[in-house]
């Protein structure tokens, strides 16, 4: 049970980051891709383009982050299926 007790305290938490992007713009940051944050900051979300992209992405990019997460854990498959990650 410990790879579950890993997973929850590392998976990142949907609606923080939904709330993080609805009101600041904040989302690749706390997936991990700084990089990425800061060049959507610079750009002004692309002019608006990128933040339109990323609020159509925003759930499948948490899940995916998860997920990673997830098998980083050591969670087996069917841990991924109970946890709706795959």
């Amino acid at each position: 049970m410990k790879s579950i007790e890993v997973y929850n305290n590392r998976k990142a938490d949907s609606t923080k980051i939904w709330l993080l992007f609805l009101f600041l713009g904040w989302s690749y940051g706390s997936l991990g891709s700084m990089g990425k944050q800061v060049l959507f900051y610079l750009t002004l979300g692309g002019l608006g383009f990128w933040t339109v992209y990323r609020l159509l992405t925003l759930s499948k990019a948490i899940k995916k982050h998860n997920k990673k997460v997830a098998i980083e854990s050591g969670l087996s498959s069917d841990d991924l299926m109970k946890l709706n990650l795959i």
